[in-house]
């Protein structure tokens, strides 16, 4: 009976086991000192087996456990922070000049950088601002699910200089075509998507759907063309969107880069 997985001791195994023997596959949970294993009767299955259990654990981490929200601090921390300024803000009604990136000028039109410390918050910022309930939901998931996988597959410190990257990239594109009046966690999420996309093909399987690269794509691609504000729908931070996009592919570029020095040491 060979060894098909060892269990992750976060996770709960049993739903596994119970689907293991609704599909009639023969196998043991044996503890081996302080890991739990999964062992199948059936050689030709291991490799089934484990392809399930990788999805079933990748599944686990989307859900919004306590165990999840502590295992991806970082990830945690930037949507309780975006929790918060959304209160603060009552999703961009009052408090905007502290989250924006430059102080505003409406009469005549104009901004203006903030200077010293200040500067450094504020080109952060616009990242945790947001001006709709839609606006903050689709932003957060869409954090929560892509932020809590690379945070866990790449570790904290490049996670953390990774999302400052995208952060100040999105920002300072955006700030430069529209002015300082802008915000949300787009940009960064755009940067991330191009960072799993290449993660994906270069490194290893995410679990993430093809679909959800095609959609973004799609998304950015009519951003850019105007449509949704010709229909008078919304306006878009696509410049934001670019500056992410292209960020997270060249901070890909630079983690596959040192995986493969690493690897050859």
């Amino acid at each position: 009976m060979p060894l098909a997985i060892i269990c992750d001791p976060a996770i709960p195994i049993t739903p596994v086991m119970d689907e293991l023997k609704r599909q009639n596959v023969a196998c043991e949970l044996i503890e081996n000192g302080n890991q739990l294993e999964l062992w199948v009767e059936d050689p030709g299955l291991v490799d089934g087996v484990k392809k399930y259990y990788q999805g079933y654990c990748q599944s686990q981490q989307h859900s919004l456990s306590v165990v999840n929200l502590k295992s991806v601090p970082i990830t945690t921390l930037v949507l309780v922070v975006t929790l918060l300024v959304a209160l603060i803000t009552q999703l961009g009604e009052q408090r905007l000049d502290w989250f924006l990136m430059a102080r505003m000028q409406y009469y005549p039109r104009d901004w203006f950088l903030y200077d010293g410390v200040q500067a450094v918050w504020h080109a952060i910022s616009p990242i945790f601002l947001h001006f709709s309930a839609e606006h903050l939901i689709f932003n957060g998931l869409m954090f929560w699910y892509l932020g809590g996988l690379l945070e866990r597959v790449t570790g904290r410190v490049f996670f953390i200089v990774m999302m400052l990257v995208l952060a100040l990239a999105g920002n300072v594109s955006q700030l430069l075509v529209s002015g300082p009046l802008f915000g949300g966690l787009s940009g960064v999420v755009y940067g991330f998507m191009g960072f799993a996309c290449v993660y994906q093909i270069c490194v290893m399987n995410l679990g993430i759907a093809k679909g959800l690269f095609y959609l973004a794509g799609g998304w950015l691609i009519l951003g850019l063309s105007g449509v949704f504000s010709a229909m008078g729908l919304f306006n878009l931070a696509n410049a934001a969107h670019v500056g992410g996009l292209l960020s997270g592919l060249v901070m890909s570029g630079l983690y596959v880069a040192q995986a493969k020095v690493k690897s050859k040491k």
